[in-house]
């Protein structure tokens, strides 16, 4: 920070705009949360179909890309539920 610029607590609180405040922020956060469960569900299946039914081993790319397609979704779904501070 240089001399010439004062502290930041020297600056007064903006509210927020109109345009910042989102209309849809709880059904985006619903949606969100019935789209990465979906996703998650969908991909732990393929993977226990591919692994289960078709005997694949569980290094074959059609076994451990659902799977860890379903991980990455899973955090996503969690992360999206997580209360913001």
């Amino acid at each position: 920070m240089s001399e010439s610029e004062p502290p930041r607590e020297l600056y007064p609180r903006r509210s927020r705009l109109p345009l910042e405040v989102n209309p849809f922020g709880g059904a985006m956060k619903r949606g969100a949360v019935l789209l990465y469960g979906l996703l998650t569900a969908g991909l732990i299946g393929l993977a226990a179909y591919m692994a289960l039914v078709r005997g694949l081993p569980l290094t074959s790319g059609y076994v451990a890309a659902p799977a860890v397609g379903a991980i990455w979704f899973a955090l996503r779904l969690f992360m999206t539920m997580a209360p913001r501070r």
